[in-house]
This record gives C-alpha cells, structure tokens and sequence, in this order.
C-alpha cells in the first residue's frame, strides 16, 4: 500500500492525455508483445537471418568466461574468434540476462516486451516536445528557463497531444513493432534508446541543464555501442542542444562538450578493449568494409539476393585488417562503375521502404503489412514535408531519418533496418493525420466560412 500511495499522487496530477501517453498504451504495448511471445516457440527463431544465433552465441561465451568471442564474416563459418564485428550492447544486454536469470529466450522476449512499452511512452513524450508548446521531457519535470529557445513558436500543446497520443497508439498496435519484440535482434532496444536520445536532446535544449545534457551523452553512447550508426547522431544532438540552449557561447560550448565527453566515456571500455584484443583503439564495429564489399561486388545483383561471394586471399591479418582490406576493394568496386553504384543505391531505397516484404511467404504477414505500413505511408510522407516545411524543433529529426536513409541506401537496406526510423515516421505519420483531422472537422470549415459568411450579411442592398 506504501509503494501504491507513492505514485498515486503523481498519476492524479497527470493530465488525462499524459495518464494514456504514460500508462495506459505503454501498458497496452506490454500485452500485445506478450500475447504474441507466447505464441512462440521457448527457443530462438530463425526467419531469414541467423543474427538472433550470433547474438545468443556471444551471450552466452560472455557468461562462460570467453569473452567477447562469437562468428564473424571475416572468418570461415562455425569457427569462433574475438570480435568487434558485432555491436556490443545487445550481446551484453543477453549477457546481463542470462547471468541474473540463467539462459531464457522467453524471458528475453518479456523484458523487450517492457522495452516496447517504455517507447511507446518515450514516442508521446517525443511527440508533446517537438508540437507542444513546452519541450520539457516528461510531465513530472519543471519547465527549464533555457535563454534560447529550440525552434520558434510551435503548435498548441493540445496539438502536441493529439498528435503524441497518435503515435503511441499506433506504435502500441504496430505489427513490426510486435513482432521484433519477440526475436532476438537489436531492434526493440535501439529505438527505445534512440527515443530516449532525442527525448533528452530536447529537453537539453529546452532547459540548458547540465543534467540533460549528461543524460544525453550517456544514453548517446549506448545508442551508439547499440547501432553505430548512431554515434554521428549523438555527437551532432550535443552541438545541436547547446546551441538552442541559447545563452552565451563559452557556456553553450562547455554544454556541448560535457554532452561529447559522456557519449565517448560510455564508449571508451569497449574501444579499449579493441585495442588490447585488435590492436586498433575501435569504438564501433569492424562490419563496414564487409557490408560495402559483399553488396558491390561484381558478382553482386542490385536486389541484394546472392549469398556468397568471394572473398579475398586475407592471408594472416587481424579482423580490423581484414576490414580495411575489404572496405578498400568495395570502394573501388563502387568507383569503377558509378552508374551501377547509383542504380544499386536506388534499388536500396525501394527495399528499404517497400510495403510487401519478398523474403517472406506467409500471405497473412504480407497482408498485415499492407494494412499497417502501407496504410501509413503517404501520412509519413506528408508528415515529413510538414516537418521540413517547420523546421525548428523538427530539424534534428528530420537530419536523423535522412542520414539514417543514406546510410542505409550507401550500404545495405531493408525492412528490419527500417524499425530504425520507424518511430520518427509513425510520429510524422501522427502529425499529418492530426492536421487533416483539423482541417476537416466542422469546426474548423465553420472558422474559415465565419468570415466571408459577415461580409456578405453587412453587405447594404443595391437601390
């Protein structure tokens, strides 16, 4: 009754959208993962890709003792060796698991179900900062008193609602979403940390705290040890939030760097430990030079559907060698003919965002797609351009799904890589919706004939 009594103060002061925003759909995300995890068998699936078998392999050599060893690309396949080929978060994250818990794929699939709510929750938070009127990060928290401000004047709060309360049902309900949460892939973890991120970034920004910008690196870094694409992304959201703290810039710079020093602290070990196992101080992973190698070799074909190709003669170089040897020939593969490069990076574009997934043969899942994202996908659109057009706030979320779309377009793409972005489209998708909704509502045709209606009923009649 204490720990009731504790928390029912805070919920009663809640707003009735942020009680929704805050528990009731997250805890709606929570069921759904579960109900759809137990319908999976207790062991590890393998659809089209056996990343959930690596990940557990070195989950588990963690708890034995061996290090940070598992498969790697670079070496024949069943052989196991030490590894920076594979972020390291989620294979710690299994690790941690594993070790308080004994070896559990349910229980994996429970927790992710937990993370799925928390980005449920995080996604109508990020919602109420980027259109509400206050960017603070969550309603328990005091508005800060930053100097700056981080964009102009937005929407109405009540808009910032509607339109957070949007993307959180949507993501609550959202198939993908559903499904990643019950395999062992990065995914579920990632895009509540990156949520997290963008949260906090804005809260930075909004306040000028050195709190936030604190959090901000911290959980830059661990976005970062979870997808490296993510760790351009952290360094540039510190700039970006001391700069629209506003203020004077010695102050806004000693922001900034307090933001970078976190994000590299929390990457430190792991690029030490690169450096004592590789001999490379290497803070993400060793995996591009494979990637840009396997997708634009000659025997490569742009949708991406040859599974072997040869490798080169790598003698007896480490695996960052065998990387940069990899990278170097992908490289000249690209240059050699530009015209192919381009046409492969545009046959990535349409994988990425394609509606119906080809590697699957189940027609239901095929169905579901269609009804959930292709659905979707001219309000994400639309709501993309909204948010070009504003600007403001909106200007880091955008730079992030683009540079995430190019990366993915340069390298490797695909439906799965899409869930990196995909909270930041539902939300794009929720803001469109919501205009719609406002402009076609009565209320808001009755507004806009009210005028043109007085004119013509004071208008005198001719004589």
């Amino acid at each position: 009754m204490i720990g009731l009594s504790r928390w029912r103060a805070p919920l009663a002061s809640l707003e009735a959208a942020d009680r929704w925003g805050l528990v009731a759909l997250p805890l709606v995300a929570v069921v759904l993962r579960l109900a759809y995890a137990a319908t999976l068998p207790p062991q590890i699936v393998v659809t089209y890709e056996a990343d959930p078998l690596t990940y557990d392999q070195i989950a588990r050599n963690l708890v034995a003792g061996k290090g940070f060893t598992g498969a790697s690309f670079y070496y024949p396949p069943g052989t196991e060796h030490p590894t920076a080929f594979w972020d390291p978060l989620y294979p710690f994250f299994l690790a941690a698991l594993y070790w308080a818990f004994g070896h559990s794929v349910p229980l994996v699939r429970a927790v992710q179900a937990l993370l799925g709510g928390v980005a449920v929750a995080l996604t109508y938070v990020v919602g109420r900062q980027l259109v509400g009127q206050s960017p603070r990060p969550w309603p328990f928290v005091r508005e800060g008193t930053a100097s700056g401000n981080a964009g102009g004047p937005p929407a109405s709060s009540r808009c910032g609602q509607r339109a957070g309360l949007l993307a959180a049902a949507i993501s609550a309900a959202y198939p993908f979403f559903i499904y990643y949460a019950g395999h062992l892939l990065t995914e579920t973890l990632f895009m509540a940390l990156i949520l997290a991120l963008f949260s906090a970034g804005f809260a930075a920004a909004a306040t000028g705290r050195l709190s936030w910008f604190l959090a901000l690196g911290v959980l830059g870094g661990l976005a970062a040890l979870c997808r490296a694409e993510a760790f351009p992304v952290a360094l540039v959201a510190a700039g970006w939030a001391a700069w629209a703290a506003g203020g004077r810039w010695p102050r806004r710079m000693g922001l900034a760097a307090a933001g970078i020093a976190l994000v590299l602290a929390v990457m430190l070990p792991w690029g030490i430990r690169n450096q004592l196992t590789h001999g490379q101080l290497i803070l993400t992973t060793t995996k591009l030079g494979y990637n840009l190698y396997k997708y634009y070799h000659p025997l490569m074909t742009a949708d991406q559907k040859v599974a072997v190709v040869p490798f080169p003669d790598f003698g007896d170089r480490t695996e960052p060698q065998r990387e940069a040897l990899m990278r170097q020939q992908a490289l000249r593969f690209m240059l050699d003919d530009p015209g192919r490069t381009l046409r492969f990076m545009l046959t990535k574009l349409g994988l990425l965002f394609k509606i119906v997934p080809t590697n699957e043969v189940n027609q239901k899942y095929a169905l579901v797609s269609v009804g959930s994202y292709g659905l979707l996908l001219p309000f994400m659109v639309a709501g993309l351009v909204m948010a070009v057009r504003r600007g403001g706030r909106f200007w880091p979320v955008v730079a992030y799904v683009l540079f995430s779309v190019a990366t993915k377009a340069a390298v490797f793409a695909g439906i799965r890589l899409r869930m990196q972005i995909e909270p930041f489209l539902i939300l794009f998708a929720a803001f469109a919706i919501v205009a719609l909704a406002e402009r076609l509502r009565p209320a808001g045709w009755a507004a806009r004939l009210r005028p043109a209606w007085l004119a013509l009923s004071q208008r005198r009649p001719v004589a």
